[in-house]
């Protein structure tokens, strides 16, 4: 029994050793791949042989060689990367130097435009002057045509009434006289001539001159004409009416007041006894006096007294 003991003791002991060897084993084990295996910060591993040594030599020198190949790849990556940045500042720059001159050129084709422009403005302003100019002078010249139309017109007009009375049978003969244009005597005056002492105006009610005599006639009388003559006007005035004058030739002027349905008109030739118009009703100037023909004689612009001249 005491051999069983022993035995199993010793067995027992014998697989403690073992355990203790194995984990022995392992520990060294370990500590050996840690330190053989594993680089240290230096590279170096611990426990290696000579030929440990070489390779780790070897190592040493491709990881050198490997460092150096990244630092030449890395200087030559900066290099290129200064490079192509330095080809680019000389792009960027060389883009700067494009967009400025193309700004430059731009700005230069605005100022040309700008000038084209003014000068086309200036042009226009200039076409625009002369147009006015032109249309000022064509104007112009169309109212100096207009006027000297109208000035041939008048000559041809004041010819036609001179050359009328130079006619021999419109010169007034003063030693034969007129007819009378309505009425037929003296003592179908109103009013009659006075150059210089006054005469009595019923309407007015007052004293004055009369350049004229004043007939009593009926409304819508014919008014014949006193003596043969060219019309010389035909005016409305607040005293006398419708008024018509007619040259007579030799410097006498015809007069004839308070008219209306005129039968003559302006440049006309007239015969002696041709209806000149109609007796109207009479101004207010005569509202008392009743109806009546104005009847006033010129020789060269002063009147004189028809009664010396009527027949």
């Amino acid at each position: 029994m005491y051999d069983n003991k022993e035995n199993n003791f010793k067995k027992k002991g014998l697989c403690v050793s073992l355990c203790a060897a194995l984990v022995c084993g392992l520990g060294i084990g370990g500590v050996y791949y840690k330190m053989n295996k594993a680089p240290q910060n230096d590279g170096t591993k611990l426990f290696s042989d000579s030929s440990t040594g070489t390779k780790s030599a070897d190592t040493n020198d491709k990881t050198k060689t490997s460092s150096d190949k990244k630092d030449n790849a890395a200087g030559k990556s900066t290099e290129n990367k200064t490079v192509a940045a330095g080809s680019g500042a000389v792009k960027n720059i060389k883009k700067k130097t494009d967009i400025k001159s193309a700004r430059e050129k731009l700005k230069d084709a605005k100022a040309e435009s700008k000038a084209d422009k003014d000068n086309s403005n200036a042009g226009a302003d200039d076409k625009n002057v002369a147009a006015k100019t032109d249309d000022k002078k064509k104007g112009t010249d169309a109212k100096g045509q207009d006027n000297n139309i109208k000035n041939n017109e008048d000559t041809k007009k004041n010819k036609a009434v001179s050359t009328m009375s130079k006619d021999d049978s419109i010169k007034f003969d003063a030693e034969k006289g007129m007819i009378w244009p309505v009425g037929s005597s003296e003592k179908d005056i109103i009013l009659k001539f006075s150059d210089s002492n006054t005469v009595y105006f019923k309407t007015l009610a007052q004293y004055k001159v009369n350049p004229a005599i004043v007939i009593s006639a009926k409304a819508d009388e014919n008014v014949k004409a006193a003596a043969a003559g060219v019309v010389k006007s035909i005016k409305t005035s607040d005293e006398t009416g419708t008024t018509v004058t007619v040259d007579i030739g030799n410097g006498y002027e015809a007069i004839y007041g308070q008219l209306k349905n005129l039968n003559v008109k302006n440049g006309q030739k007239i015969a002696k006894g041709d209806i000149v118009g109609h007796i109207a009703k009479p101004t207010k100037y005569y509202t008392v006096e009743g109806t009546n023909l104005y009847f006033q004689v010129k020789e060269n612009g002063k009147s004189v007294d028809p009664l010396l001249l009527l027949k």
